[in-house]
């Protein structure tokens, strides 16, 4: 569902973009529906060959290993411009501050890592120089009662009509939920980890 409200907040038609996390369970859902609502790029940054290879069954178009040090000149050679048009930062931290280098001026990045916000003063005035934009995401003030029903009926309907493909990750059961959490946290899933009672 935040993959959906992402793009929401964001729209991506026409638009080159890049997706952090990309082989993470909303990473792999913000392409394919980015791809579906009419981007015309979606680069995927994803830290392992592996999990690069993830990111391309929901329709990445480049990926780029972001373990390595240019990763954000390659993304925005990648773009076949000056740089990607939008950001989707659901990681934080340097990640953000990497990701600036890949935007275009006058891009935007979406920021949702909330918690790990690690932008200085001088990047904020340097994004301000190039005509960028941050824009803040934080998905439970955006839930209502109608909207996630609304929402979660057109991604179930999407999902068994096959027009979604959802990224299953491994499956944990459910007394195993704080090793779920755990591989999450240290980035060594990929797609959706499941919990099974």
């Amino acid at each position: 569902m935040a993959g959906a409200h992402l793009l929401r907040q964001s729209p991506p038609q026409g638009k080159s973009i890049l997706v952090t996390s990309a082989s993470g369970g909303v990473g792999t859902l913000l392409i394919h529906l980015a791809k579906r609502a009419g981007a015309r790029q979606v680069i995927a940054a994803a830290g392992t060959p592996v999990k690069l290879d993830f990111t391309s069954s929901p329709g990445a178009d480049a990926g780029i290993d972001y373990s390595r040090p240019d990763w954000p000149a390659r993304a925005r050679k990648a773009s076949g411009a000056a740089g990607v048009d939008i950001v989707y930062d659901m990681v934080g931290g340097a990640m953000t501050a990497a990701a600036l280098d890949a935007l275009a001026p006058g891009g935007e990045l979406l920021f949702g890592a909330m918690g790990r916000f690690a932008l200085d003063a001088a990047q904020l005035e340097a994004m301000l120089a190039a005509n960028q934009s941050l824009k803040g995401f934080a998905l439970l003030p955006l839930l209502s009662p109608k909207r996630v029903h609304s929402d979660l009926g057109e991604l179930f309907r999407m999902a068994t009509t096959g027009e979604l493909k959802v990224m299953l990750g491994e499956s944990y059961p459910l007394d195993r939920a704080s090793e779920a959490h755990r591989a999450i946290e240290e980035r060594r899933s990929s797609g959706k980890v499941l919990l099974v009672p």
